[in-house]
């Protein structure tokens, strides 16, 4: 989470929004954590390229020259091996995007000691 909270930080302009949504389904102890912003967007084009190894943009590159493109692919394994998934959604350029994933979590009992 924290990763796609940077990345909604370093893309969003000063005085832009940042919203984090989530929510939890005690049945299936699954987590489902939205990061949304109204910062740079990407081309749907690109998207899918995000999530692999050394998918920086090379937009993003001009804009932010700090790291070296693995976040998103190391976030992608921590969540799909904790059975979620993980995606993104963005209209366009300028527009803004939504990261979002869900994760399992242990289904707590307040019964169980």
């Amino acid at each position: 989470m924290i990763n796609l909270i940077k990345n909604a930080y370093k893309f969003t302009s000063t005085g832009g929004n940042i919203e984090i949504k989530s929510s939890y389904d005690l049945n299936l102890g699954m987590i489902s954590v939205y990061v949304l912003d109204d910062g740079i967007g990407i081309a749907p084009k690109d998207t899918d390229r995000l999530f692999s190894r050394f998918g920086k943009l090379h937009r993003t590159a001009e804009l932010n020259n700090e790291g070296i493109g693995l976040g998103l692919t190391i976030v992608k394994q921590i969540v799909e091996a904790s059975e979620g998934t993980i995606g993104v959604f963005s209209e366009g350029k300028g527009k803004g995007s939504m990261f979002y994933f869900t994760m399992k979590l242990p289904v707590f009992n307040a019964n169980d000691e």
